[in-house]
């Protein structure tokens, strides 16, 4: 066989082959084919069914919210309407409870008003004749303290405790013995008290407030001078330094003088000033007035040794006139303005323990009967 011959039977062999091999592809080609057209059917189904399936999730959530959040309002309604109602009950029982205490205190103050009626009913009939003397005495007591501490009036304090002892002494009850002694003792610190004068003295500063005008200040006073009496020239020639100082002296002294003091000379006062020193004498007075009245034994001296210094350091104390000033004013220095006072009267309590005593004695009796 030749070579072209066997090219031939070759190619013819070959041709079988390669069709079937494009068979193979062209079967493999459909099926992939086939199997992409399934999977996009398939992933579509999947999709829609899914999507729907979501949808009706989200369609039964969202109407489960919706419940919710409906039921959810009203309990929140319901339960705004329940504090609101609980709220308003609060009030009402507390104001209740306020009426009941109210009412409480009401009954409390009504039964206290009528215990007190009761007692004071009860003392007006088992009294005794004593038992008014006895309030009568204190009634004395109450206002012989007011004088003492409010009015500062001694003198009517003492017989208004006179007045009660009296009282105590028509009793005649020996069990009052104590409250008489007390009595007795009061009266006695009271006398024993520094006797006081406030208007006359108040009337003396004010005669010397009206005198200052009238008083003499200190005038120029010139000391004396000091003079050299050896004016006598020495005969001795050994004193020529001496004698020529002493003609010196002399031709000077024809012409100039000088005296040699050795104290203090004190300028005369101007008008101005002689003014307000007398101004400054009626205020130390005027505070000295004002100081009785109130009790101001340190205010008092104060002002009234500021008026001392004023008269010897300014005035003519050799003075008639400013010298009985100055002595009047010394000698109102020297008063008590002030007192102290006893800070509580001894028969007072035991007064009020006796006619404590003597009450619950008299309801105790009256209450067995």
């Amino acid at each position: 066989m030749t070579e072209t011959e066997n090219k031939i039977a070759q190619e013819n062999t070959s041709i079988p082959t390669n069709s079937k091999s494009s068979k193979i592809a062209l079967y493999v080609a459909l099926l992939s084919l086939v199997l992409i057209v399934a999977s996009i059917v398939g992933g579509f189904y999947f999709y829609k069914t899914n999507t729907a399936l979501v949808d009706s999730q989200q369609k039964q959530l969202n109407t489960l919210s919706e419940k919710f959040n409906k039921q959810s309002s009203e309990q929140i309604a319901q339960l705004r309407q329940t504090i609101k109602i609980k709220t308003t009950l609060e009030a009402q029982i507390e104001q209740v409870t306020l009426q009941l205490q109210q009412a409480n205190n009401d009954n409390k103050i009504s039964k206290t008003d009528i215990q007190s009626l009761q007692r004071s009913f009860a003392e007006t009939n088992i009294r005794h004749p004593n038992d008014w003397i006895l309030a009568e005495v204190e009634y004395l007591i109450a206002l012989a303290a007011r004088k003492i501490w409010l009015e500062k009036d001694i003198k009517t304090a003492i017989a208004l405790l006179v007045a009660a002892d009296q009282r105590i002494v028509e009793l005649n009850d020996a069990s009052l013995s104590p409250l008489r002694g007390a009595l007795l003792e009061d009266i006695n610190a009271l006398e024993a008290l520094p006797k006081r004068d406030p208007d006359g003295v108040i009337l003396a500063l004010a005669s010397l407030e009206r005198r200052v005008d009238k008083l003499r200040s200190v005038s120029l006073i010139m000391p004396d001078a000091n003079k050299n009496s050896s004016t006598e020239l020495s005969t001795d020639i050994n004193d020529w330094d001496s004698n020529l100082r002493k003609s010196w002296d002399v031709f000077i002294d024809s012409f100039i003088t000088v005296n040699k003091r050795d104290s203090k000379i004190e300028a005369l006062l101007s008008p101005e000033q002689s003014w307000y020193l007398q101004e400054h004498l009626r205020n130390n007075l005027a505070k000295a007035e004002f100081a009785i009245y109130r009790e101001q034994q340190d205010v008092y001296d104060i002002a009234l040794e500021n008026t001392l210094t004023l008269l010897s350091n300014y005035y003519d104390l050799k003075d008639n006139n400013t010298g009985h000033f100055y002595k009047a004013v010394k000698r109102l220095s020297k008063r008590n303005v002030s007192i102290k006072y006893p800070d509580q009267l001894k028969s007072a309590p035991l007064l009020e323990r006796v006619i404590e005593q003597r009450l619950k004695k008299s309801l105790a009796s009256s209450s067995l009967k």
